[in-house]
């Protein structure tokens, strides 16, 4: 766990990288639907004069994992150009939940995504409550206790099946949904993430999915 004065560091360097969007990182981000009003609503940003640790990923999007008190417990980066890997972390960072502030609003059903964009779109332009996991290994066990309660818990992976034949996005639906009481697994078409379907598709037949909240 960060202690305090980690967190205030943490919390002040990802304001600071929110505030930093450039006409690059912007239009990424309205490529995948994402404007710049629902960016600063989440405090993405772009890594500028980074803290240390963060060097690696200088020119990278930021996208802090913040609290429902505002804290800031964490941060993933994501590549702006075709480079790979896509995203990155801060070594020895713990697992989060993303956007857990989300659990706090009171709503029959909540959406557990693979990824942090992807609950951004859920949440942010779908406007259904979201949180996001980083893949199947992200996922920890106690995280199911934050989802008691809900009448629907909505699991949304990719489904992109990989050159080996294996598909992580339905295994991060099968073992959430086997560790979450009243869970749905949202089933998308080949090769689609939520926030393909969402810029194919639209608002309202994306709110079909999840039963249309």
């Amino acid at each position: 766990m960060h202690s305090k004065e980690q967190s205030k560091s943490l919390l002040e360097a990802v304001t600071h990288y929110s505030k930093n969007l450039d006409a690059k990182a912007l239009e990424y981000l309205e490529g995948r639907g994402i404007s710049e009003d629902v960016a600063l609503q989440f405090s993405l940003g772009l890594v500028t004069d980074p803290i240390n640790g963060h060097e690696n990923h200088a020119g990278w999007l930021s996208i802090p994992y913040l609290t429902a008190l505002g804290m800031c417990v964490g941060v993933k980066f994501r590549r702006l150009d075709d480079g790979k890997p896509k995203y990155g972390a801060p070594t020895g960072q713990k697992a989060h939940l993303f956007n857990v502030a989300d659990v706090t609003i009171d709503s029959g059903a909540i959406v557990i995504c693979e990824g942090e964009l992807d609950a951004v779109v859920v949440s942010g332009l779908i406007n259904i409550p979201a949180v996001g996991v980083p893949g199947v290994q992200a996922w920890k066990p106690h995280f199911s206790k934050l989802f008691t309660g809900y009448d629907t818990v909505y699991i949304v992976g990719d489904n992109d099946i990989k050159e080996d034949g294996t598909n992580p996005g339905a295994e991060f639906s099968r073992r959430v949904s086997q560790e979450v009481l009243n869970s749905r697994i949202v089933s998308l078409p080949a090769s689609m993430d939520i926030n393909d379907y969402y810029l194919a598709h639209g608002k309202e037949e994306s709110l079909k999915l999840f039963g249309g909240v």
